[in-house]
């Protein structure tokens, strides 16, 4: 009388690990670049936070803010939160002086944030 055995043979889980191993080579590369991409956009819309906030303290207080915006940083009715940092390197953000006022080297393309990816404007 024979015994019928139950379980896999080697060969099929040979086959389900390599095709496990296809469909993350597949997956993970897609993930890192959304990931990157999404992180440059987020760079984008913190600077853009920031510039309106800037124009916002000029318009009340009738002065741009220092460079460093440490003045603007601790007050709350413009950064009740606080300031964002730069989510991809996780550095400050700077102005630029007279006379543009503006976030300077957080935009992808810009040498700080290179990013492969095509990011629509």
């Amino acid at each position: 009388m024979k015994k019928s055995q139950a379980g896999f043979t080697l060969l099929e889980v040979m086959l389900v690990v390599i095709l496990i191993s296809i469909l993350a080579a597949i997956v993970i590369p897609r993930f890192t670049v959304s990931t990157k991409m999404a992180k440059v956009q987020s760079c984008e819309m913190n600077r853009s936070i920031i510039n309106k906030q800037v124009e916002a303290y000029f318009f009340v207080e009738a002065t741009w803010p220092v460079d460093s915006m440490s003045d603007i940083k601790t007050n709350v009715n413009y950064f009740p939160d606080g300031i964002p940092t730069c989510p991809v390197d996780l550095t400050s953000y700077v102005l630029v002086p007279s006379p543009y006022h503006r976030v300077s080297g957080h935009r992808e393309g810009d040498g700080t944030h290179i990013f492969s990816g095509v990011i629509k404007r």
